[in-house]
């Protein structure tokens, strides 16, 4: 029997590459639903087995109705209106268009005994720290961006309505997935930028002295992970997922080079304050619950992403 699983913003780099997972062994296990606005561009989810609906997260009958008629047994949150950088303004957006719809459905979740699996942000809940000691789930979470800070708000109204209601759930917090997919040419995602400024013929842009560190997982290895902690119905926990290694802007850069066999050109801006220094993700609860688990190597990872890249090109 098929489990009827909607996605909620599943359209975007993660959801497509967890959803082609998702189907690219067992599709007659998984019955796909993805509510999407009107707008979004769906072009990723192309030739893939599944429902696509045109409307939005507030919109709460239109919700209700999807739930009600196509028997959905498990919610995967993904949609999110910011990005670290966003500002106050965006933040108060991200209130009326994502948090509060994002509550009530929990709410409706509790009483139809739906699973809640919420996709947070490991790279910005935990704040900034001046070590490279890796966060602990249990750690305090101190966000230094309103992105951070609204993933982390949604995170405590999911542990909210499971101790006043019973919501089943499942908080992950992936580090900063890169991979084929990942749009090339926007504002977020420094190896995906940094590789459509290089196919591009432009500089890199550094935000301070490259020497910040960062935790960095291939899509591959999340989509995996993902797959197996949904068929294992891991249930009430927040796991962090990552490779559980720091790597600094510099050292990307100098893998990039050697991947590239070019120069790369390099110009470095002052910092933002919405950036952390150190952000290394603690994955000894991942592991022990997928004891068998496999990361990429870094050189490995940005060099099939960059050959994938390569070859659209040509």
């Amino acid at each position: 029997m098929s489990q009827n699983i909607l996605f909620i913003g599943g359209a975007g780099f993660i959801g497509s590459n967890l959803i082609k997972e998702l189907l690219r062994l067992d599709s007659d296990r998984w019955s796909v639903h993805i509510v999407e606005p009107p707008f979004a561009n769906v072009s990723r989810l192309d030739g893939m087995n599944l429902h696509i609906y045109k409307g939005y997260l507030s919109d709460f009958d239109f919700i209700k109705n999807i739930i009600e008629s196509k028997c959905i047994t498990t919610i995967i949150h993904l949609v999110s209106t910011m990005v670290p950088g966003s500002s106050y303004e965006d933040y108060k957006l991200e209130f009326e268009s994502v948090i509060f719809p994002t509550v009530r459905l929990m709410q409706l979740c509790s009483q139809k005994n739906i699973k809640f699996i919420y996709f947070s942000s490991g790279g910005t809940v935990y704040g900034d720290r001046n070590t490279v000691v890796p966060f602990l789930e249990s750690d305090a979470k101190k966000p230094i961006s309103y992105y951070g800070l609204s993933k982390l708000t949604i995170e405590e109204s999911v542990l909210f309505e499971h101790r006043t209601s019973g919501l089943q759930y499942l908080i992950l917090r992936p580090s900063n997935p890169y991979g084929n997919g990942q749009y090339l040419y926007g504002k977020q995602g420094l190896i995906a930028v940094s590789l459509g400024r290089i196919l591009s013929n432009q500089p890199i842009t550094v935000w301070g002295d490259g020497a910040s560190i960062r935790d960095y997982i291939y899509i591959d290895d999340l989509t995996h992970i993902f797959r197996n902690l949904l068929e294992k119905d891991i249930c009430n926990e927040t796991i962090n997922i990552g490779s559980g290694i720091g790597t600094s802007v510099n050292e990307i850069i100098t893998i990039l080079k050697e991947i590239v066999e070019e120069d790369v050109m390099v110009e470095y801006v002052e910092s933002r304050k919405s950036d952390v220094s150190n952000m290394i993700l603690d994955i000894s609860k991942l592991k022990s619950i997928l004891p068998d688990l496999k990361i990429t190597e870094m050189h490995e990872g940005i060099n099939r992403f960059y050959l994938s890249e390569k070859k659209k090109i040509n």
